[in-house]
């Protein structure tokens, strides 16, 4: 007998008491009673019926299915066991001392509930989630103390999140009731605050068309829209302000430019013509041009014809705009002024310097090249007040070393000191020499990338074209500085002038049908001089001009020289010519029965040629073809 207390193995009664209808399943608590001597002497026992235990424990988790977990499918259940893994307790009343807890147990393949076991066999407490019976389950065990029993209580994890799910239903419809209440606050207040802002902007598509003055809405209290507001109305009154600036500012530039067109207008008609004004002078070959960075600029060229001199001048005023062009009107008054009576280029910018000395010109000077040609000898008389030295071309040369600038002193530009003492230059010019003037706005001419045109590139051109007339020079030069500027914005004016010395037996010019008139008085200049008048003279020029016309119209030439000479009684006009191959002395007989539009092109005018010249040669010499003309001026009316 143990000296302690103790709780016996379940087991059947023995013996059945009236209306049981099987034995009923006991356990004895036993309590040993002592002695005096504290010896054990008896035992006091108690039997319990494990089915009343059972029914207890029932309704006590009935009442917590009731109260927890309403509306589960699983409920919480607790049983118990021995050590030998005999159930003692369970809800299914049929495992009760038949079903066996460890076998169960082994059965399984889960190896979780093999540990939980291990850890109940050893007395010990804990707690681990399971699958009992295909439901997921928590469960809680502990060793019953002085029973020898092992107690469990399986509770569904259904049931321990019933209430977490019940309360995150409550939560998700008080959020979404709160979202839904949120939308329509949001929503009236922003339909609020965004109304004022929608008729701001009707009221801005009224200032967009103009109407400045439009009425904008009333807004009540100090908030940002109300900012907005006051804004808005600043901006009305200051673009009402600014659009009557505007207007004003608009008219006044407009004005401004039709006063400067008409500026413009003005100072290119003080300018003499392009080409030279006295086509009867044959010795001169001249062509200008002028093109100004604005409106009006202050570059000048001029000249002028007096006593068989030219008197010309290319001049660059300090400064750009109005002041400039005012400058370069003056200039020309006194280069005009000056040229009627003086003789010397020295004397002409002296008296300039000095004249433009006594002025007040708020510091403004002007660099000039002025130059008399004699065109019965040659000979250049000039004077460079601080300008770009001009070129000199000699005709038809190629080489580049027959091209170069005129050697210039080192004056000062007009207007810079007062007592300047200028110093002139001479030299002489060659037949069909040409002079080449220019401003430094055509080699300072810059692309977008800052590259200059430059000297050299001016010296190159005028090298490989000496043979070109005067105006074909100077507009090959345009072309080649518009090509090299591109998109650039011209930043300085550009003025050229090119000149050649053509002695008054011969003449040079371009191979076009509008250069054609000069030849009538060139032919009368050298016929008169050869003593040919009347009949015969009209002869020989028309005999000229159907040559001429001829190289122009299928020799696909450039440039025509014509060269006089009088030899032996008879006046010699050579025509050279840089075109096609063409011999007009070869015999080209012409049927005059057959109609002229069937008649091959040239065939009448060289017959005309040979009937009304007394001679016609030609060779073809260095590319170029040269015709020589005879007329006998031995004889005449």
């Amino acid at each position: 007998m143990k000296d302690q207390k103790s709780w016996t193995m379940p087991y059947y009664e023995s013996q059945m008491f009236a209306g049981d209808q099987k034995p009923r399943l006991l356990i004895t608590f036993a309590v040993p009673i002592h002695n005096r001597e504290g010896r054990p002497v008896a035992l006091l026992c108690a039997d319990m019926s494990l089915e009343e235990m059972q029914h207890d424990i029932m309704t006590e988790m009935e009442a917590v299915h009731q109260k927890f977990e309403e509306g589960c499918s699983h409920h919480s259940y607790s049983f118990s066991f021995d050590y030998n893994g005999i159930y003692v307790s369970h809800p299914d009343k049929q495992r009760m001392m038949n079903g066996n807890y460890m076998e169960e147990v082994k059965e399984t393949p889960d190896t979780l509930d093999d540990h939980i076991l291990v850890n109940m066999m050893n007395n010990e407490n804990g707690s681990a989630t399971v699958n009992i019976d295909g439901v997921p389950s928590w469960i809680y065990y502990q060793n019953i103390k002085h029973r020898g029993w092992i107690g469990a209580i399986v509770v569904p994890e259904e049931v321990i999140f019933q209430n977490g799910h019940r309360l995150n239903t409550i939560i998700l419809l008080l959020m979404l009731f709160g979202l839904v209440a949120l939308y329509f606050i949001c929503r009236h207040q922003i339909r609020k605050t965004t109304k004022p802002l929608h008729r701001f902007a009707l009221s801005a598509d009224e200032v967009a068309q103009g109407n400045f003055s439009s009425p904008l809405p009333d807004v009540k209290g100090n908030d940002e829209v109300h900012l907005l507001h006051d804004a808005f109305a600043n901006m009305q009154t200051s673009l009402s302000a600014y659009v009557d600036e505007l207007k004003d500012t608009t008219a006044t530039k407009a004005s401004l430019e039709r006063e400067l067109k008409i500026a413009n207008a003005i100072q290119m008609a003080m300018l003499p013509k392009a080409i030279p004004s006295f086509p009867e002078h044959t010795g001169i070959d001249l062509y200008a041009s002028l093109t100004p960075a604005r409106d009006v600029g202050g570059d000048l060229y001029d000249y002028f014809l007096r006593d068989n001199r030219l008197f010309f001048c290319i001049g660059d005023v300090s400064g750009k705009g109005m002041p400039a062009a005012l400058m370069m009107a003056v200039m020309r008054a006194m280069f005009r002024g000056e040229t009627r009576r003086a003789d010397r280029a020295v004397a002409i910018v002296d008296t300039m310097n000095r004249n433009l000395s006594e002025e007040y010109t708020a510091g403004y000077f002007v660099t000039m090249f002025v130059g008399i040609l004699d065109l019965n000898s040659g000979s250049l008389d000039y004077c460079n007040a601080g300008h770009e030295a001009p070129l000199l071309c000699e005709k038809g040369k190629m080489n580049s070393e027959k091209v170069s600038f005129l050697p210039i002193k080192s004056n000062l530009p007009v207007g810079a000191l007062p007592d300047w003492n200028y110093e002139g230059q001479q030299t002489q010019l060659q037949p069909g020499d040409l002079l080449f003037l220019y401003t430094d706005g055509l080699n300072e001419a810059m692309n977008t990338i800052g590259e200059q045109f430059g000297r050299k590139h001016v010296q190159q051109l005028a090298s490989e074209h000496t043979s070109e007339t005067a105006q074909q020079l100077v507009e090959l030069m345009e072309t080649e500085v518009h090509r090299h500027v591109g998109d650039a914005e011209q930043s300085d004016d550009i003025t050229m002038l090119a000149i050649r010395w053509l002695p008054s037996d011969s003449m040079s010019m371009r191979a076009s049908m509008d250069d054609i008139a000069r030849l009538e008085p060139f032919i009368a200049h050298v016929a008169e001089q050869a003593g040919i008048e009347g009949r015969e003279a009209k002869r020989l020029r028309l005999a000229v001009e159907e040559a001429v016309a001829n190289v122009i119209n299928h020799g696909q030439a450039t440039v025509i020289t014509l060269q006089a000479a009088m030899k032996e009684g008879q006046l010699v006009l050579t025509i050279d010519d840089d075109g096609q191959p063409f011999d007009p002395t070869i015999d080209s007989p012409t049927d005059l029965s057959v109609p002229a539009d069937q008649r091959p092109p040239g065939g009448l005018g060289i017959m005309l040629i040979h009937e009304m010249t007394d001679g016609l040669e030609y060779q073809r010499k260095q590319g170029h073809n040269i015709l020589t003309i005879k007329k006998n001026y031995e004889h005449h009316d």
